[in-house]
């Protein structure tokens, strides 16, 4: 093999190395996740914010969890120790579902992001879901839609191609939630 490719080989496994390095390294995480989506959710970072989000809301659709998965081309799952949800509803791609407080979305995650969150403070990567925590109120953008809310503090995670939102409660109940759910 000549030099020159046993150098450049060399030299792009060195950078590769080094590349690698720094994205794995938790503040660098964060950053890249300030630029990058997470899943179908993009996170952008802005100077302020809301300091209070309205209650949590909640869904009214009366859809079983086999009709929302006709709906929505794939099947929701959700914590087993919240039980049944109170409300559940589906389009193509995405399902919502609530209990008392709590809202859980999930959906497809496609080449175009279907949320855009604004948050003004930094995200907090969680690794036990390899996902992130939205800490604190923030305005959310339906993408498509161009409708925004003020949503609650918010874990963001992805799973098998699925996104999943869940919102109001604290990040540890969020996490147990979250590693619940099936």
């Amino acid at each position: 093999m000549p030099v020159k490719r046993r150098r450049w080989r060399a030299f792009l496994a060195g950078f590769l190395v080094l590349l690698g390095g720094v994205v794995l390294t938790p503040p660098v995480r964060a950053t890249v996740a300030e630029w990058l989506r997470i899943g179908g959710v993009e996170a952008q970072q802005v100077p302020t914010g809301p300091s209070t989000a309205p209650p949590v809301p909640t869904i009214s659709g009366r859809l079983s969890l086999d009709q929302a998965a006709q709906t929505a081309g794939f099947t929701p799952v959700h914590p087993a120790v919240l039980g049944e949800p109170t409300g559940v509803q589906a389009s193509k791609g995405f399902v919502a579902m609530s209990w008392p407080g709590v809202r859980l979305e999930q959906f497809q995650s496609d080449i175009q992001p279907m949320y855009l969150k604004q948050y003004y403070e930094d995200l907090e990567y969680v690794d036990a879901v390899n996902g992130y925590w939205f800490k604190t109120p923030h305005n959310l953008v339906l993408v498509d839609k161009r409708v925004v809310r003020i949503a609650a503090p918010t874990l963001v995670w992805v799973r098998d191609g699925i996104t999943y939102r869940l919102e109001g409660v604290n990040k540890a109940r969020a996490v147990e939630l979250a590693e619940g759910t099936n």
